[in-house]
């Protein structure tokens, strides 16, 4: 069974960017795959630094979602947008996965990417960033991405997306995500 895992850079209680993730477990399983969805609030990490971890190793919160990743063929990064960037939750995760937790994260799998904003951009802006600090650290990412705008509009009471240009664009996004991983598997 071919599983990703989805994983929001915010973990606000409201947040758009957790909605769009619901949407998108829905879309990916309407495609035929299993989707985990996590809230970074259950994985708390210090800040890196490498003094701490020279002193204390890889946090266990960061080994535990590292393990959970590597159960995962695929991972959604849907990410909020701060500053024309990435939100610090997200970078320090990707930071702490990236270094001595037992798991290469980033290879092995396949990555997506999303963002969602009350703006009219949608978090545009950050999914370049984003897009190359995972290729920086080995991740195989697709090329479809989604950037969802007027967030606050954006979805309807079940977490499906309401505009259908964009919703088209999610399932295109989960249907090459599925796809990439079941032909990669077949080989």
């Amino acid at each position: 069974m071919t599983k990703i895992i989805i994983i929001p850079g915010s973990s606000r209680e409201g947040s758009f960017n957790r909605k769009l993730a619901s949407s998108i477990a829905k879309s990916i399983e309407s495609h035929g795959a299993t989707a985990t969805e996590v809230n970074l609030s259950d994985y708390p990490m210090p800040i890196f630094n490498e003094d701490w971890e020279s002193e204390n190793g890889a946090p266990a919160e960061a080994k535990a979602l590292a393990q959970l990743i590597a159960e995962h063929q695929g991972v959604v990064f849907v990410t909020p947008e701060y500053n024309a960037s990435l939100p610090p939750l997200l970078k320090n995760t990707i930071d702490w996965l990236s270094r001595g937790v037992g798991v290469k994260v980033y290879q092995d799998r396949v990555f997506a990417l999303a963002a969602c904003s009350p703006g009219g951009l949608g978090g545009i802006r950050c999914l370049s960033h984003l897009r190359d600090v995972l290729l920086n650290v080995g991740a195989e990412m697709i090329t479809p991405q989604i950037a969802v705008g007027q967030a606050n509009t954006a979805f309807n009471e079940d977490m499906t997306l309401s505009n259908e240009r964009t919703a088209g664009m999610l399932d295109g996004l989960s249907a090459t995500l599925v796809g990439r991983i079941k032909s990669a598997s077949a080989t």
